[in-house]
């Protein structure tokens, strides 16, 4: 980060007003980790409402992701694609109100999330709990135990072509940075008898951007800017608060000879329930749902028997990601796993009416958060 910028928000903070507990009734605001949606633009859920305060989020993340090695045709072309890893993320963001920069009415509607993003791939800990988990649940294993535990696979290549990245040892990275920002367009007043909280609901205008400044080969960004728009929604009724977003992304391709891209127009609808049980106490129920990563026309090798075992469906279907989370005042643990309704593969086995995709498989982390 730029000296002078370090400078300018080290005096934001020391102006400041005494630091203060973030909000209770926040969403988790989970991102989906998987490390080829992760090269792109994410939107995660914000409350809408706007901010009083300079707010400091730091959390931490772990996610599994799985596939075994998967070859993909079209059109005469091959790609080869693995996704097998345990991936650990820092993540730090800071959201300034712009009323504490420029003295205007218009300020007081919008604010700016910088948020950077430090994360290690490696071979991790969580294939073997995971793998003990099927095992106790009568779950199918995603063929797990035909591959060695805990080593790193991540790669994406093309056939006597471009390699996006292949990594097979333990990696530190810095990810894209992202800002974040949002125009309150409308807000209830608050409630007079809950002055600790902010008011009861808000409709807002996000506008996300990404930049560029993450290595494509350590799978740490794209290598281009995307940008994407948001409507987020907040209300709060007695101890219930909900929060919802729906956005449209347009992100940048990988590099223009190779032959998977993703879509450049996606998608995504979130949805948070959090409720206030006392005590500084809240529980928080998460779904977000994302668009197909990747240009469709693309098919499985004829020899794959297996599906659900490779990278087809996080890469070529919808994605539903349900998160849930428990808040103690600044501390929030919370965990992810995807599921999504909807038909599998002819060829695949297990229930038709829902799949997983494994990337990410499953997320635990910590969230700390404060408003200053």
């Amino acid at each position: 980060m730029p000296a002078a910028l370090r400078c300018a928000l080290g005096a934001l903070l020391l102006a400041a007003a005494p630091a203060r507990a973030a909000l209770p009734d926040a969403p988790l605001g989970v991102a989906t980790p998987g490390p080829f949606r992760a090269l792109f633009l994410d939107m995660p859920l914000a409350d809408a409402r706007a901010p009083a305060a300079i707010a400091l989020d730091v959390r931490w993340w772990l996610a599994n992701d799985w596939s075994k090695p998967t070859v993909l045709v079209r059109g005469g072309r091959t790609v080869s694609i693995q996704d097998d890893l345990q991936v650990d993320t820092l993540q730090v963001s800071l959201t300034v109100p712009w009323r504490r920069l420029v003295d205007a009415a218009f300020a007081r509607r919008l604010s700016t999330t910088l948020e950077a993003r430090a994360f290690v791939e490696w071979g991790g800990w969580t294939d073997r709990p995971i793998e003990s988990w099927h095992g106790l649940v009568g779950s199918w294993n995603f063929e797990r135990q035909l591959y060695p535990r805990d080593q790193v696979n991540l790669h994406l290549s093309e056939e006597g072509g471009h390699t996006i990245g292949d990594v097979h040892s333990d990696r530190l990275a810095l990810a894209d940075l992202v800002l974040r920002t949002q125009l309150e367009l409308a807000s209830t007043g608050a409630d007079p008898a809950q002055p600790a909280l902010p008011p009861r609901g808000a409709l807002a205008l996000r506008l996300d951007v990404k930049l560029p400044t993450g290595a494509r080969g350590r799978f740490a960004g794209s290598g281009t800017a995307d940008a994407g728009l948001g409507l987020a929604a907040s209300g709060r009724t007695g101890r219930l608060t909900v929060h919802a977003l729906a956005s449209v992304r347009v992100v940048g391709g990988l590099p223009g000879s190779f032959a998977l891209q993703p879509r450049r127009v996606q998608g995504g609808f979130d949805l948070s329930l959090v409720l206030r049980v006392g005590g500084g106490v809240a529980l928080v129920l998460e779904d977000r749902l994302s668009s197909p990563l990747m240009e469709a026309g693309w098919k499985l090798a004829p020899d794959e028997t297996e599906p659900e075992a490779t990278v087809w469906y996080s890469l070529f279907r919808v994605h539903n990601q349900v998160s849930g989370g428990i808040r103690v005042g600044e501390l929030t643990a919370f965990f992810s796993e995807d599921f999504t309704p909807g038909q599998r593969l002819p060829d695949d086995p297990g229930p038709r009416w829902f799949y997983d995709s494994n990337a990410p498989d499953v997320v635990f982390g910590l969230a700390w958060a404060r408003g200053f």
